[in-house]
């Protein structure tokens, strides 16, 4: 799975915003294989799901006759708009005494009790360990894990038994899987012990009324509220200058992109696009136990025809702007070269579950890897060049 993750990542730059890839952890499998309840009768599971199980096909980029985007000869399909004297207007997140007291509210103050027994309704972080005959099972054991005690998340037992545990205590629990149990039939009807560790009770202020003693009681690095309130502010400038940034970079790709003129757009990229999104796809579809046209019917509501129009609609825009992103390095002189690539794909590698930056290149394939890095360049290069104009400012100016 990490593989596809990784690869739509690299995909690139989307038209509908400029955004980074971030790693994401795969879900908690021993939560799910404990849980009772499921979702729409679909559960998950973790074997299966990695790219090396897709459907093997020939990838478009492998045919005889291909020519990546770096070969083109790109005039003869992109007309690049007058980049040079573009200008886009771009507005800045609010840092207001409301918008610093609410992020405070919900990211600072919130700690983990240690000085009293878990109750029903509390939100703990526990570890366990699940074993069956002295033996652990698959599925039945995590670190970290969030559970609301009186939620039925987990088997009939499990939160109860945790119903007066002090923080830092360990208990075994001994308990029978119900019958039948779909997430893990071989699990139904047997009996198991789990051993729970709690490590504490998540719990929270508020900023209006917190006090020293409350800061202590959660665990937190501040003493008083003025602290709170400086780291508050702090954050969020800077989320807001992140942000504000991050949609400057979007404002100017999207409107390059729309200004240019393509000429043509090579069908073969179009497809090559629509391939690898489709092997995605289809490894998400299969951790639900869904082939493609049953997953995006079930949970998007579109045809296969709907889909596979809205599909090459999408990736018809991406070439696009691969095209045009090609177009300004090479206006640009920007260079990139294959040691640059490599070394890139290297730093890159273990991050998206790869053993060197070889596999990955060769997994997501040259052509498309360099573009990652050619969009970054060029992104580089626009934010120097274009004329970036903070919403409201110039209106203040004028008045």
């Amino acid at each position: 799975m990490k593989k596809k993750l990784a690869l739509i990542c690299i995909t690139g730059v989307m038209i509908a915003g400029v955004s980074a890839c971030g790693g994401k952890k795969s879900g908690d499998g021993a939560q799910e294989t404990m849980q009772t309840s499921e979702t729409e009768g679909i559960t998950t599971a973790d074997e299966g799901t990695d790219s090396d199980n897709a459907t093997e096909v020939e990838k478009v980029s492998d045919r005889e006759d291909y020519v990546g985007i770096q070969d083109l000869d790109i005039d003869e399909y992109i007309t690049l708009a007058d980049y040079r004297n573009m200008q886009v207007s771009v507005s800045r997140p609010a840092v207001d005494d409301e918008t610093i007291t609410k992020y405070i509210d919900s990211e600072l103050l919130t700690g983990m009790i240690t000085d009293r027994a878990v109750v029903e309704g509390d939100v703990t972080d526990i570890d366990f360990v699940g074993k069956k005959d002295g033996v652990a099972f698959e599925g039945g054991s995590a670190s970290g894990s969030k559970l609301v005690i009186g939620s039925g998340s987990f088997i009939p037992g499990f939160e109860d038994g945790l119903v007066g545990v002090m923080p830092g205590e360990t208990v075994d629990l001994n308990l029978t899987f119900p019958e039948p149990y779909r997430p893990n039939p071989d699990l139904a009807g047997q009996e198991v012990v789990f051993t729970v560790t709690v490590n504490g009770i998540e719990g929270s202020a508020e900023y209006d009324t917190v006090t020293p003693e409350d800061l202590k009681r959660l665990g937190l690095p501040y003493k008083t509220k003025e602290e709170v309130w400086e780291a508050g502010k702090k954050d969020v400038e800077e989320n807001a200058e992140e942000t504000f940034v991050a949609n400057a970079k979007s404002a100017v790709v999207q409107k390059l992109v729309a200004e240019s003129t393509a000429q043509s757009i090579p069908e073969y990229l179009v497809e090559e696009e629509v391939q690898e999104y489709n092997l995605y796809m289809e490894s998400v579809a299969a951790m639900y136990g869904m082939d493609l046209k049953t997953f995006v019917s079930a949970v998007a509501g579109l045809t296969q025809e709907e889909y596979d129009s809205q599909t090459k609609e999408m990736c018809t825009a991406i070439v696009k702007q691969y095209l045009v992103m090609e177009a300004v390095a090479r206006a640009e002189e920007i260079e990139v070269t294959d040691e640059m690539i490599h070394k890139k794909a290297d730093a890159e590698a273990g991050g998206y579950g790869y053993a060197s930056g070889d596999e990955l290149i060769k997994e997501v394939g040259f052509a498309t890897y360099r573009m990652a890095l050619v969009q970054d360049k060029v992104i580089e290069r626009l934010m120097e060049i274009v004329s970036v104009e903070e919403e409201g400012m110039q209106e203040a100016s004028e008045s």
